[in-house]
């Protein structure tokens, strides 16, 4: 390199060259550059750039076809001085006096000698300590390339973890989905078993209401049928006494018109007389035994009545528990599918914090394994940078090597030609060094300018691929942005909807508790009415029985009371007669 270049863009322009990608390399890539470093190496000299250690002949060549052209045209002593001045290895080293003697010469050539043995010692030495830099470089690369494997088998693991957390969160959430439609069928089930449940109670409850009716109407209808047989017999007992009466007051009628025979047929009539009361006597104590008869079937009809009412109550309370059972039952239901669906809903706000912790460790171990990778980046670049120092600096020794060879030679022809001409050609040389170094600095600085501009136009067009590069960055993390905050909006909406219907839910399950409770507290109410006007009615009923009762009884004591007191009438009467028939 000479002093005209800028420093700063070589410079990136070899970084740029030196720099590695860890997605792009096969793993002896890294030990490959190393060669390839070696290999196509970029040296400045006067010609332009050398590229490849395979173009250093043709450089030499055209060194000495340059140095013959230069003989040719200016064979002066100046301007070989000054072309050998102006390469960049001599151009440190102060220049040698135009006007000097042979002796001098071959004194300097002599000292020169042990000072190209050292040169090649000490390039010899530098040689095995840049192969012990470069093997230390490549181990190292090595060790950075196992190390970036890793990082990148850590990442792929870490993604597999994802991808596994991933299909967990699916399938609990499919399965927390399945589970709770089983619950919502389990409880639609439940409440259809409950209206059937009513629904068949009601039945039930119908039916015997209809059957109690029924027999409560054929017992009735049967207590008529035995109060109608006893008013039959009663009637019958009260028709053979009416006419067994009428026969005693016919044998009366007959005893009064026959008061003459009454003396002959007193004793006859009173037998008779006693064998009608005799016969009145089992009359009155048929007709007793037949109203005790009804008094006890009447108490048997009360007894069946009040047993069938206690089975009747027995069995309203045993269907009553039943029916309540059945509703703690579907209320256990109902509780339990509750209790199921909250539960559900932890175990899925636990394993969704358990996978949120997974991913977040799993994002923390990524982005730790991006860090440990920008630092084997950066140690691989500073690798690279270090090799491609060495390895110029390799390449400058080598070259110092060769141009102190070149000079060495370039100084022996320069001697041998200046002990020829050195008289000859001190005015040619003079002019012609002067013109050399006019043309060759124009030359240059030309290429330098032209150089400068074509680097000046890459760092250009670099700059505006890196500011679309940004700009497409930019726009890919806003867009990234806007589709995290649209997932998270649909997340919390998500969240929000759950909520609500769990609040709907509850609410619904509140209510229909509730009506299910008013409607039951509702049946009871009307049960209980309806039991109170049923007991009333039986009790109606039973009172209207004693009441009937009651009035047939004193029916038949007073019958009883007046045919005695008419009986006692007629004796008095008789008694009467017969005193006033004494009296006669």
């Amino acid at each position: 390199m000479t002093t005209f270049a800028p420093p700063s863009l070589l410079d990136n322009r070899y970084a740029a060259i030196a720099e590695t990608s860890v997605f792009t390399y096969d793993d002896d890539d890294l030990v490959n550059y190393a060669d390839f470093l070696r290999k196509h190496g970029r040296y400045m000299t006067k010609a332009g750039y050398v590229d490849s250690s395979r173009r250093v002949r043709s450089l030499h060549r055209q060194q000495d076809d340059l140095l013959q052209s230069q003989h040719q045209t200016s064979p002066s002593r100046g301007g070989l001085l000054a072309s050998i001045n102006k390469s960049p290895l001599s151009s440190s080293a102060p220049p040698p006096p135009l006007t000097t003697t042979p002796k001098k010469l071959k004194q300097s050539t002599g000292n020169e000698l042990p000072s190209v043995i050292s040169i090649s010692k000490s390039l010899e030495n530098k040689k095995k300590e840049h192969d012990k830099q470069m093997r230390l470089i490549e181990e190292q690369m090595i060790k950075a390339k196992q190390t970036e494997r890793e990082g990148r088998r850590l990442e792929s693991d870490v993604k597999k973890e994802q991808r596994h957390l991933h299909h967990t969160l699916q399938e609990l959430d499919i399965d927390t989905n399945k589970k709770y439609f089983d619950a919502e069928k389990n409880l639609s089930k439940n409440l259809e078993e409950k209206d059937k449940i009513e629904r068949e109670f009601l039945k039930k409850k119908e039916q015997q209401t209809k059957q109690r009716t029924d027999y409560t109407i054929d017992l009735l209808h049967t207590n008529k049928d035995k109060d109608r047989q006893n008013i039959i017999v009663c009637n019958d007992l009260a028709r053979k006494y009416r006419t067994k009466t009428n026969q005693l007051e016919m044998k009366h009628q007959q005893l009064t018109n026959l008061h003459s025979d009454f003396e002959n047929k007193v004793h006859q009539k009173e037998l008779e007389e006693n064998r009608i009361k005799k016969e009145l006597g089992e009359l009155a104590m048929a007709l007793h035994l037949e109203s005790q008869k009804a008094k006890s079937d009447m108490n048997q009809f009360l007894t069946v009545m009040n047993r069938d009412r206690t089975q009747t109550i027995k069995h309203d309370l045993e269907q009553k528990q039943q029916f309540e059972e059945q509703l703690n039952q579907t209320s256990i239901h109902v509780k339990n599918y509750d209790l199921e669906r909250r539960r559900l809903s932890a175990d899925v706000t636990l394993h969704r914090s358990m996978l949120d912790l997974k991913q977040r460790e799993a994002l923390r171990r990524i982005v730790d394994t991006k860090n440990r990778l920008e630092k084997i980046y950066t140690k691989q670049r500073e690798l690279n940078k270090n090799a491609a120092v060495a390895e110029q600096d390799r390449r400058a020794t080598e070259l110092i090597t060769k141009m102190a060879d070149i000079e060495n030679r370039r100084t022996n022809l320069m001697n041998q030609y200046l002990n020829e001409k050195t008289e000859r050609n001190e005015e040619r040389e003079v002019t012609g060094a002067n013109k050399a170094k006019v043309r060759h600095a124009e030359h240059e600085i030309r290429q330098h300018e032209d150089h400068l501009r074509h680097f000046q136009k890459t760092v250009n067009k670099n700059e505006e691929v890196a500011h679309d590069l940004r700009k497409s960055v930019q726009e890919a993390d806003i867009e990234r942005r806007k589709k995290e905050q649209e997932v998270q909006q649909l997340k919390e909406e998500l969240v929000r909807k759950k909520r609500l219907d769990a609040i709907h839910i509850r609410e619904e399950i509140a209510n229909a508790e509730r009506e299910e409770k008013e409607l039951e507290q509702q049946i009871i109410k009307e049960k209980s009415k309806l039991d109170k006007l049923h007991v009333k009615c039986e009790d109606n009923y039973l009172r209207l029985l004693k009441q009937r009762e009651q009035i047939r009884e004193t029916k038949n004591l007073l019958q009883t009371h007046q045919r005695e007191h008419e009986r006692l009438l007629r004796v008095h009467v008789r008694s009467q007669s017969l005193q006033s028939l004494n009296n006669i």
